[in-house]
């Protein structure tokens, strides 16, 4: 923690305001509680909880706006019912009365009090004030009290470590069973991807670029296969053009030099016409691009099948490729009110059926007056409010859906490539509330992928960031792969349009010193974690175009190397030894 006296900020009802976005039909007071307590030992608290309806976040904000736009927000904070990432403070920039974005972090569970420290490094480009606001990040019965908040316009740094930190994972075993094709396996607690060889494999990637049209994309291929070699990358990523890349391994091994493991994500298109996303009463998908398929529409298994089949062919029977994952990012957060869609519907309507018999049992359950389980679908019920028999009854489904989705992608890859591993949907962060209590029906999969952007709060990944991982292995016994993950800085120049400000803006540091110092720690920490198999850095190149800016690559988006950050994993990797050659 920082060693400053920041400046308090009072408790009481005059300085705060509770939000909540209440559904229609639903008081605000029956959606979230709030209060002002107290704590014998911690004096006035905000007290947060429980939350039962609404989206994005409850909180308490702060009445006045801070006179600055970067600054520490510090303070103490304690749970009772709420799990890892369901805490959340949060920033909101302004420019007079003009909202320029937003930044959050989240924390975990706090039995016990528990200090917390939220740096803003850099605020929202021509912002010069602050809101900040303290609240829950997922719906819970539990409760938050937050207490002795403060702010302050001084802000550390990313610390720099005295020396690099330990690697503590086991050393790779040599002495598997040969198997042809990469598998999993855990020894003394450790687990490995296994090479065809048999020797323990940790997978440290990134996305291989993609090529334009004219370009020699054979010959650009392998110079930049040659940068991939130096900087210690062993393993193409999932979003790898799978064709093009198959050749260029080939012609690697054709020329001596050793193939990259290489992965490939099938992705669920957005608002697709091709078949159904799941929709709630009032026909909204499960929201942020990330459309969660209508599992019980035919047409999503032909085209899963078709997406499986094409792709399989380009790697069935290559030795280097390591798998598939499932998807990408499918929006988990209340999947339970998403049963409207035509084919899902049918099915909720018949799974009802199944379980009352007669309308009328489900009536005197539900305390509803629906004329049959037809009228009942026709009007479209929804738990808006996470608690009683009609939630439970909905939440019961929505295992349903999962299971149906599971089956029919681990069988239309299995069907298309019988040898290579299959990896879960790849889970997102901001989506963890949602995916947190399906995870074990995602057991059938091979591994679990987590996609994680770390906050860069303090160097490396923090305890709640750990916590996720742990968590993803413990509910399944599986182990689990990074899909996902980068830092950016704001010295890019890619943060400085309000306009175009991309998410990563959440997490940026000041400078590219400081983003290759926190990537080199955030590889090791992902490194020591026994249970994690993998971790692939996302992306190639700088995320530059009409819709927004992002310091994500390896590369500008012209092509030239971020020479700091390249060097950092170019020695971090070295002394991980997963390199290639």
């Amino acid at each position: 923690m920082t060693c400053y006296t920041g400046n308090p900020l009072p408790i009481d009802e005059t300085h705060w305001r509770s939000k909540v976005a209440a559904p229609e039909g639903v008081e605000a007071c029956e959606a979230a509680s709030f209060a002002v307590g107290a704590d014998e030992q911690h004096g006035p608290c905000l007290v947060i909880g429980p939350w039962l309806a609404g989206q994005w976040s409850v909180g308490f904000e702060y009445a006045e706006a801070l006179p600055f736009a970067q600054g520490t927000i510090r303070g103490w904070y304690r749970t009772e019912g709420v799990r890892c990432s369901g805490v959340r403070v949060g920033i909101t920039f302004y420019r007079g009365d003009q909202r320029i974005g937003a930044k959050t972090m989240w924390m975990g569970a706090a039995p016990d009090w528990r200090p917390f420290e939220f740096a803003i490094r850099v605020g929202a480009p021509t912002a010069d004030r602050m809101v900040p606001r303290f609240g829950l990040a997922e719906k819970t019965e539990g409760q938050v009290w937050f207490a002795r908040l403060e702010a302050a316009p001084e802000v550390a740094p990313l610390p720099v470590a005295k020396e690099p930190a330990k690697l503590t994972r086991a050393a790779p075993p040599g002495d598997f069973e040969k198997a042809g094709f990469f598998r999993l396996a855990e020894r003394n607690g450790t687990w490995w991807l296994v090479t065809p060889e048999g020797k323990g494999f940790y997978s440290a990637g990134t996305d291989g670029p993609w090529f334009t049209k004219d370009e020699d994309w054979r010959a650009k291929g392998l110079e930049q296969a040659e940068f991939l070699y130096r900087a210690g990358f062993n393993s193409l990523a999932g979003w790898t053009d799978i064709f093009r890349w198959s050749e260029l391994n080939e012609l690697l091994i054709a020329q001596g030099q050793p193939p990259f493991a290489m992965f490939s994500a099938i992705k669920t298109p957005t608002h697709a016409d091709q078949f159904d996303a799941l929709v709630d009463a009032l026909g909204k998908d499960t929201g942020w691009d990330h459309d969660f398929p209508d599992p019980f529409d035919p047409r999503f298994e032909q085209w899963y099948r078709a997406q499986a089949q094409r792709r399989a062919a380009a790697v069935r029977g290559k030795p280097w490729f390591v798998g598939w994952f499932a998807d990408n990012e499918v929006g988990h957060g209340e999947l339970y009110r998403h049963v409207y869609s035509k084919n899902c519907a049918a099915a909720f309507k018949a799974h009802l059926e199944r379980k009352y018999g007669k309308i009328e049992s489900l009536n005197a359950a539900w305390r509803m007056s629906f004329a049959s389980f037809e009228d009942l679908i026709g009007k479209k019920p929804d738990p808006a409010i996470s608690k009683g028999r009609m939630y439970e009854d909905f939440r019961e489904f929505e295992r349903e859906i999962v299971k149906r989705y599971v089956e029919i992608t681990i069988r239309c890859l299995r069907e298309a490539d019988p040898d290579h591993l299959i990896i879960s949907n790849r889970f997102m962060l901001g989506d963890v509330g949602g995916w947190l209590d399906l995870l074990d029906l995602y057991k059938p999969y091979d591994a679990i992928a987590v996609n994680l952007y770390p906050a860069n709060q303090r160097l490396g990944l923090s305890e709640d960031e750990i916590e996720i991982y742990r968590t993803a292995h413990e509910k399944t016994g599986l182990p689990v792969i990074v899909g996902e993950w980068s830092v950016p800085a704001f010295d890019s120049g890619l943060y400085s349009k309000p306009d175009k400000l991309d998410w990563s803006f959440n997490e940026l540091l000041p400078t590219q010193a400081e983003r290759a110092r926190q990537a080199a720690r955030v590889t090791v920490d992902f490194f020591n974690m026994p249970f994690v198999v993998g971790s692939h850095w996302f992306i190639w190149k700088d995320v530059v175009n009409e819709q927004r800016e992002a310091n994500r690559g390896l590369f500008t988006h012209d092509d030239r190397p971020w020479e700091e950050l390249t060097e950092a994993l170019r020695q971090v990797h070295g002394r991980m030894g997963v390199g290639l050659r």
